[in-house]
């Protein structure tokens, strides 16, 4: 009897994941799925502990094909972060693991980029203003790309769009009353969308390629603004934000010292006008994202 391939899903509770496994499982894969934890357990197939030290955790099976890392330290430091990173590359190679998936984002790019595609470099930690998530995010791909060439196993970098399934809020789309929206941005703003069952789809793609590309793009490959997607999803009147007064006052204010950069920054996010390029992504997985 053929043995049934091993996964384990890493931030299994994570919005992203949600409902991953089964559909893994499904398919008659052996699915583990890993959360956080104070001490380390095992009931079933679900494990928890602390991702600092999964590398010393001893309620994992010997050995994993696949490892699906949805994770991040949301928060604790970015060194946290980095040192969960280090601990996940040891863990693979303990493992025996063939092909570590790690969920990554499109905001680890510079923001000022006039085209994104799979082979652009993201910004580096030492230069980014950004906080939060995306410094995270950063970091630990920064951290993943040094290594890459001396890990004895197959790394891919997923950075998707913003996630949206079920009744999880567009993140800059906020309804007015009266057949009214607002955006966060201009008429030529973007932020690509991808939806959470097109991402299971493509991650079960790469699960089952034999030689895959170091990063992929997980969003429709169509130039969608802001402004036509709220045209599209929420219709009615948009009202847009003036550039003028939501990018350029508030940088007036961080060259006076009045506001800190990683605050303009998020401003200046408001206002990307980036060309995201996922052909590479779509025709190397044989899929479309809509």
């Amino acid at each position: 009897m053929e043995q049934m391939t091993k996964v384990l899903i890493l931030g299994a509770t994570s919005f992203v994941a949600d409902g991953f496994a089964d559909k893994l499982r499904n398919l008659h894969y052996s699915v583990d799925e890993f959360s956080r934890g104070n001490n380390s357990l095992r009931s079933g197939n679900i494990i928890k502990g602390v991702y600092t030290k999964i590398n010393l955790n001893v309620e994992f099976a010997a050995n994993y094909d696949i490892v699906v890392d949805f994770a991040v330290l949301k928060n604790q430091s970015v060194d946290d972060n980095i040192v969960y990173a280090q601990a996940l590359v040891e863990f693979c190679k303990i493992h025996k693991v063939k092909k570590l998936i790690h969920f990554s984002t499109i905001m680890n790019y510079n923001y000022h980029l006039k085209s994104v595609d799979e082979f652009t470099p993201i910004e580096a930690l030492s230069d980014t203003v950004k906080k939060g998530y995306a410094e995270l995010k950063i970091a630990v791909d920064q951290y993943l790309i040094s290594v890459r060439e001396s890990l004895p196993f197959e790394l891919v970098l997923v950075r998707p769009g913003y996630v949206l399934a079920g009744n999880r809020p567009c993140p800059f789309i906020k309804k007015l009353p009266l057949g009214f929206s607002i955006i966060k941005g201009n008429k030529k703003s973007k932020q690509p969308i991808v939806k959470r069952d097109e991402i299971h789809k493509a991650l079960l793609q790469i699960i089952n390629t034999e030689s895959n590309d170091s990063v992929y793009h997980f969003f429709p490959n169509n130039g969608m603004t802001k402004y036509r997607y709220a045209k599209e999803s929420v219709g009615g009147f948009i009202i847009t934000m003036p550039k003028c007064i939501f990018k350029w006052i508030p940088g007036l204010l961080c060259k006076l010292g009045c506001i800190s950069k990683a605050l303009y920054s998020r401003f200046d996010g408001m206002y990307i006008e980036s060309d995201f390029d996922s052909s590479r992504t779509e025709q190397k997985l044989k899929i479309k994202f809509s």
